[in-house]
């Protein structure tokens, strides 16, 4: 059975980013640990997708000034992806 991707879920993930510099930084080096610090609960295909994005920031050196230059960044090319 495939799991459905909860929007909500990673809408929230992103506004927590947004808003959490401390959690925007421990997630981009333990994402797992970090999330359930948090009480996040991801299905595999949620969480591929946020791996997916952080593999995407990862690979832009572009994108990740962007991102450290302003962290509302993360939420519009979550939403674009």
């Amino acid at each position: 059975m495939e799991e459905n991707i909860r929007l909500e879920a990673l809408n929230a993930l992103a506004t927590l980013a947004i808003h959490d510099p401390v959690f925007q930084s421990r997630a981009l080096y333990d994402l797992e640990g970090t999330l359930a610090r948090y009480g996040f609960t991801l299905n595999d295909r949620e969480m591929q997708e946020v791996r997916d994005f952080q593999d995407r920031i990862r690979a832009s050196d572009e994108e990740l000034i962007d991102v450290f230059r302003s962290p509302r960044t993360i939420y519009a090319r979550w939403r674009h992806h």
